[in-house]
């Protein structure tokens, strides 16, 4: 591997950042891990301190004439073992060349890191991307890295000072109040907000609304806000989010946030769910209320437990209706039924934890059909009438 591949001029600075703290870190030394006994600051500095070890140690190695080693611990996929994970050293120089280019792109990502969290400033993982695209070649390699880092350090990626960009959608009747007293009226943006990333210090003023409803499709949330749903006298205000399909990690932790304010009823709000009856739709039901599996060592602060599924579901469709054409009716793929077995096959979807998504994926097999949103068009009133009557429902009114 060309020794370009890590500048020396580079290394040599952040090992003498290092040493010129060295003496300083030994403040960090008795930090407790367990990131939640601990408020926000303490876990910043507590991540620089783990950073700068990591150089510390490469000082070490250099001064020793020894191979730079650094230490990662990448994260399981099953849930059940989200806090094990699996170790292993990278060197440089590298057994193989991919080694030695791993080493150098977390260094790089350690390195703009630290600035961010010296700093205190908030960095996108796209904005970490752009900083050398050459040398990290796809944003899922940063993706990956920036959680591994995370759960080595025993942290969440917003401790890192890390965040995703916004893709999830919001609108309502709701505030968002800053530290120093200034405020977004979310209600005056009449097409909804990008989902704000909240500090722990910015407070949700949700008093005056009764319901909150999470929508798989972005088409399906510009035409409920365009018709101000959330200010139908009839179920009273409330708040329409979108992540635009598949959750991100923005809109989760936000919902998440929504679902412990207090409401109009002095209480947290409903929260309902809209997505298409086939597989996919479930699996974004899932992620909100009960997590994912690439993310399980943060699904404790992702996930909303009082998620309530209102549909599509088996009921709301025509069985006789046929036709694809216009109707929004489907036939299952052999991807789709894969999908289904094995969903069927996870304890989220047993019968101890969530019945009735599991009869609702079995009538899915035995219908061999799935049904996307826009069927609700068809039935008189359209949708808006459907989600008042299903809400009303959802609210014990």
């Amino acid at each position: 591997m060309d020794g370009e591949i890590i500048p020396a001029e580079q290394l040599q600075r952040l090992a003498q950042f290092a040493v010129n703290d060295s003496q300083s870190l030994s403040i960090f030394e008795e930090q407790p891990n367990a990131t939640t006994t601990i408020d926000r600051e303490a876990r910043r500095t507590t991540a620089i301190a783990k950073v700068e070890d990591i150089f510390c140690s490469l000082v070490h190695d250099l001064k020793d004439e020894q191979r730079l080693s650094i230490p990662l611990k990448t994260r399981q996929q099953k849930p059940a073992e989200a806090n094990a994970g699996s170790s292993r050293m990278l060197c440089f120089p590298g057994r193989t060349d991919e080694e030695a280019r791993r080493f150098a792109v977390v260094i790089r990502i350690l390195s703009i890191i630290h600035e961010a969290l010296v700093e205190n400033t908030v960095i996108t993982k796209r904005a970490i991307f752009y900083q050398d695209p050459e040398l990290f070649s796809k944003q899922s390699v940063v993706d990956r890295l920036i959680d591994d880092i995370a759960f080595m350090f025993e942290v969440q990626r917003c401790d890192l000072n890390v965040i995703a960009a916004a893709k999830g959608l919001v609108a309502g009747l709701f505030s968002i109040i800053h530290l120093d007293g200034s405020t977004i009226n979310v209600n005056t943006m009449m097409e909804g907000i990008l989902v704000p990333n909240l500090r722990d210090s910015d407070r949700l003023d949700i008093s005056s609304i009764t319901w909150v409803l999470v929508i798989e499709k972005e088409a399906t949330f510009y035409s409920l806000v365009s018709a101000r749903f959330y200010r139908d006298s009839s179920i009273g205000d409330g708040v329409l989010i979108t992540g635009k399909g598949s959750p991100d990690i923005a809109t989760r932790k936000f919902l998440r946030r929504l679902s412990a304010s207090q409401s109009a009823n002095s209480t947290p709000p409903p929260i309902f769910a809209l997505v298409d009856f086939d597989p996919y739709g479930l699996e974004i039901v899932s992620t909100y209320k009960h997590g994912s599996k690439g993310l399980a060592h943060e699904n404790a602060e992702l996930v909303v437990p009082t998620l309530r599924w209102l549909g599509l579901k088996s009921k709301d469709i025509p069985l006789d209706e046929t036709s694809a054409d216009e109707s929004g009716l489907m036939i299952l793929t052999s991807r789709d039924r894969k999908m289904v077995v094995q969903m069927l096959a996870r304890p989220t979807f047993s019968d101890e934890v969530e019945p009735e998504w599991r009869k609702e994926l079995q009538s899915m097999l035995m219908l061999d059909m799935k049904a996307e949103i826009q069927l609700l068009d068809r039935r008189e009133g359209g949708l808006a009438t459907w989600l008042k009557v299903a809400i009303i429902e959802g609210l014990g009114k």
